[in-house]
């Protein structure tokens, strides 16, 4: 999959935001990364195919892995750096929407066993090319006919392996955690006799997977910002790109505060009920890692919206190579001696170098003020520590479980938005103005230059 994708989602969104208000040269581009990607397809298919010959994954295992390889197939077809790159959201939310929910009832009405494996990956992978598909259909909508003779497909072979770089330094460092408690945590539990670093594997892979899901409402603007950018330095419009980092960088700060305050008191309960019993490390693992919700989502505005979209990966590149670096050392340094613990620590510490590096660029060339970055900070973080108490307490009085963690986070959201009202804080209020019962019951009450000056 690596190598059918290679960096073209991210190179190819960046390189047709550039491109977006000439048509004749977005549909060049797009043209020649799609007959690029079908090559680099069929090499991961010839690899595939020759992995499963000479019997690579055993014979059991052959049957199953051809029918997730209908998803390389699919590589070829993915068109969604191109919708990306046009803004067109809500056709790629469309495409993924159908994808899910057509696999999801498949599924349900077709795999009725575990004798149904391989029909399960057939149908998941098959999912995945209809709906790639459906939207390369669409996209034609958007494109001019183009010469065969004009396209020059090799040019982007470079970049887009320069864009690979980022992701595999990523699979990389985000891999060395599991394997390295594996091979470092010793010991057998008293009694059942399973391995500790299978039980602290299992730990630290729920823990991930959660604060991972988390971490989604934070970084879901990255890719909004990386094509608006991306477009607005090839057009020079240095204006917009410093009012887009603004905004990126406070809406990063008023999400990661108050969750980190959230995870911090809730994390026993999250993991009471979500995961249930054996569990026992999670909730310590949810709150060493809740700090990856600030450094994640500033590295993503400093190293996508920022060095990405300005032509200057490499910047990303070297940031991720040094996250890497320290998530090895630490590693050697923390797991044998705090186990799974220790991969938490490492795997935050590791997201803070990677931030780090990217600030330290992003200051010294004058890209963001510390003044800019930290004034967005005060509010949201008055207005997370006044909400901690309506947390700590609700959870309290309603006993834990599911419900105190809906009602807790409920109220404990109300009143972080309230606080931010209170303050006149103007990315809440600009948000609260778009909904019209809002602008009705505030008309008059709260001066709309209070809140743009704020916004600024």
């Amino acid at each position: 999959m690596m190598v059918a994708h290679l960096g073209f989602n991210v190179y190819g969104q960046r390189e047709i935001a550039k491109h977006r208000d000439d048509p004749a040269n977005r549909s060049k581009v797009f043209f020649e990364i799609v007959l690029l990607r079908a090559i680099t397809t069929v090499i991961s298919l010839s690899i595939l195919a020759l992995t499963v010959s000479v019997g690579l994954f055993g014979a059991d295992y052959s049957f199953l892995i051809l029918s997730f390889g209908i998803q390389v197939f699919a590589c070829a077809v993915d068109v969604t750096f191109f919708l990306q790159g046009l803004e067109k959201f809500k056709l790629v939310a469309l495409g993924t929407l159908l994808f899910r929910v057509s696999c999801l009832i498949l599924i349900f009405a077709l795999v009725k066993s575990e004798h149904d494996l391989v029909l399960y990956a057939f149908l998941y992978s098959s999912s995945s090319l209809v709906a790639n598909l459906l939207l390369l259909i669409v996209s034609f909508k958007y494109l001019n006919k183009v010469r065969f003779n004009e396209l020059r497909i090799l040019r982007h072979l470079g970049p887009s392996i320069v864009f690979l770089l980022p992701t595999l330094a990523v699979t990389i460092y985000g891999s060395l955690d599991k394997l390295m408690i594996g091979y470092l945590v010793p010991g057998v539990a008293e009694g059942t006799g399973e391995k500790l670093a299978d039980i602290a594997n299992g730990n630290y892979n729920q823990a991930l997977k959660l604060n991972q899901t988390m971490l989604i409402p934070i970084t879901v603007i990255d890719a909004v910002f990386v094509t608006r950018n991306s477009h607005d330095f090839a057009a020079g419009n240095t204006q917009e790109t410093d009012r887009h980092l603004d905004f990126a960088i406070s809406y990063v700060w008023h999400l990661s505060l108050p969750m980190i305050v959230g995870v911090l008191l809730l994390a026993s309960n999250i993991s009471s009920w979500y995961l249930g019993d054996g569990y026992t490390d999670v909730p310590l693992l949810l709150q060493i890692m809740s700090v990856r919700f600030v450094v994640s989502g500033m590295a993503c505005v400093f190293g996508n919206e920022l060095f990405i979209a300005s032509g200057r990966e490499w910047y990303t590149i070297v940031a991720h190579i040094c996250t890497a670096v320290s998530n090895l050392v630490l590693n050697f340094i923390f797991i044998p001696w705090l186990g799974a613990v220790g991969g938490a620590i490492t795997t935050a510490a590791a997201e803070i170098v990677d931030f780090l590096v990217l600030a330290a660029i992003a200051f010294k060339h004058k890209e963001v003020s510390l003044r800019r970055f930290f004034r967005g900070a005060v509010k949201p973080l008055v207005a997370a520590l006044l909400m901690a108490p309506i947390v700590y307490y609700s959870n309290r009085l309603f006993g834990g479980g599911i419900l105190a963690f809906f009602l807790s986070t409920l109220f404990g959201a109300i009143f972080y938005v309230l606080v931010l009202l209170i303050f006149k804080d103007g990315l809440v209020i600009t948000g609260l103005k778009s909904l019209p019962f809002f602008r009705k019951a505030t008309h008059g009450v709260i001066a709309p230059h209070d809140a743009e000056e704020d916004a600024k």
